[in-house]
């Protein structure tokens, strides 16, 4: 006979997997169990947790093994959605039961509008730039301050050193000025001497003078940095250019002088180391009330006499009568009376001495103008005695002296 066919054991039906799906592990505390989904689980949990027969014919419902006793079909019944009885909130395992919910997303950010005011927007930038100019002007005036002090520092110290340096050039130019006047001082009272004592125009005077040029005016002072000149250091200056430049100016008018009386003054000099005779006096007249009186008549050709002690006189003088204007000739006057027409010689010095001759006067202001250039450049020396009316005057060389130390101290 034919073998019969075993039925087939459906071990997953026996077993509670087939319907109900896989036992759930025990829940662990703080990890949420996922619920089993399976297709008999509603049916299970309405039938009170009694498993129903499959619709579709599954071994169970078509006569499979008999389920063992105990063994639940089926998920847990805290896995149901309807029926069955709640956990307890206070059973640990509460927690582990709670189905697991995703947080919901948030939702996203509504979109909002803004309104600009232009007009404020116009003010802000407006201010801004305002701030913004402000901000850089304080900065570059600062910057600026910075950079000129450190420029005017810079500065002071080029200007001090050209100071110094320009002190220098000066002293050694009025040193030079200085030694040219004492020249000078030399020379004029060289001639002085040979023109009032000798007797001896300094004809090689005008000569001398004219080389000798005291060359310091103000152009020294072009370009010249002031700023480490004490005030009296500069005065000094400025008065020793003055009074220098008004010696230069007398001492080419004494060179003028020299030329234009050279002539005359040789003459009249050479002159005097003889007796010349150019006027007598006249006797024997008488005015309307018969009273004598003299004439001074010119000789109409002037007596020469090498030896002022021997003079030798003509018996009669050839003279111009002055108020009639006619020559006469008239005996020497010897002796006897005066009535009679005679005529004696005038001393030379006497007529020069009453009436000084243009040549004189010259002589006398040639030499004036030679004492006072001495006075300018040796200056003056009070007299003896403390003399009030006469102080001490400083010429032009110790002027100078002064100067020169001043000029090399700066610093």
């Amino acid at each position: 006979m034919a073998e019969e066919k075993k039925p087939k054991i459906d071990l997953k039906a026996r077993l509670g997997k087939g319907a109900g799906g896989a036992t759930p592990p025990p829940p662990v505390a703080g990890i949420p169990v996922p619920a089993v989904p399976s297709a008999g689980a509603g049916a299970a949990a309405g039938m009170g947790g009694v498993p129903q027969s499959s619709p579709s014919g599954s071994p169970g419902a078509h006569g499979g093994l008999p389920v063992p006793p105990g063994i639940p079909v089926g998920p847990p019944p805290a896995f149901g959605r309807m029926g069955g009885a709640a956990i307890d909130p206070s059973n640990p395992l509460a927690a582990a039961a709670t189905p697991y919910r995703a947080p919901a997303p948030p939702p996203p950010p509504q979109p909002q509008r803004i309104e600009v005011d232009e007009m404020a927007v116009h003010e802000a930038r407006k201010g801004a730039r305002k701030q913004g100019l402000i901000a850089g002007l304080v900065a570059a005036a600062v910057l600026g301050a910075i950079g000129y002090i450190a420029g005017g520092a810079v500065e002071t110290n080029r200007g001090r050193q050209k100071s110094v340096g320009d002190a220098k050039s000066l002293a050694t130019d009025v040193a030079k000025s200085r030694d040219q006047l004492k020249t000078i001082a030399d020379k004029v009272e060289a001639g002085k001497n040979s023109l009032l004592k000798d007797k001896k125009f300094p004809d090689t005077l005008a000569k001398e003078l004219g080389g000798i040029n005291v060359d310091f005016d103000g152009n020294k002072l072009a370009g010249v940095r002031f700023s480490g000149f004490p005030q009296e250091t500069t005065s000094t200056l400025i008065e020793y250019i003055t009074l220098v430049q008004t010696l230069n100016d007398r001492k080419t008018a004494i060179i003028g002088l020299l030329q234009r009386l050279q002539k005359p003054i040789t003459e009249q000099l050479t002159s005097g180391q003889k007796t010349t005779i150019n006027y007598v006096v006249l006797f024997g007249k008488q005015d309307p009330s018969r009273n004598p009186f003299a004439l001074l008549a010119p000789l109409q050709k002037p007596i020469e006499a090498a030896n002022p002690t021997a003079i030798a006189l003509p018996p009669e003088f050839t003279a111009t009568d002055p108020l009639t204007r006619q020559n006469l000739s008239v005996p020497k006057y010897t002796k006897g009376d005066l009535d009679k027409p005679s005529a004696v010689y005038v001393l030379p010095k006497s007529i020069e001495a009453a009436c000084p001759s243009e040549t004189s006067g010259s002589i006398a202001q040639l030499g004036s103008q030679l004492s006072r250039v001495l006075t300018d450049i040796r200056g003056e020396q009070a007299a003896p005695g403390g003399d009030v009316v006469t102080e001490s005057k400083p010429g032009l060389t110790d002027r100078a002296e002064k100067l020169v130390t001043s000029l090399n101290r700066v610093q």
